[in-house]
């Protein structure tokens, strides 16, 4: 799969990471699965791309054993 142009650095996918894993722990374990839909629902809609999407949700699946 090919990077857009402006893909992050390491540094700024590690940060990114670090802040969504304090985000769901903020949510709690009760609501940490309506927080991630919220975030891949707004993160998607700021795509404004379907079809990315949807090979996004495609690469996400990949290799979660």
């Amino acid at each position: 799969m090919s990077q857009p142009a402006s893909a992050a650095t390491d540094e700024q996918l590690e940060t990114l990471w670090e802040r969504l894993a304090e985000a769901v722990d903020r949510a709690g374990p009760q609501h940490e699965r309506l927080f991630l839909a919220k975030f891949a629902l707004l993160a998607a809609r700021a795509l404004a791309d379907p079809g990315r999407v949807e090979q996004l949700i495609a690469s996400a699946l990949e290799d979660l054993a």
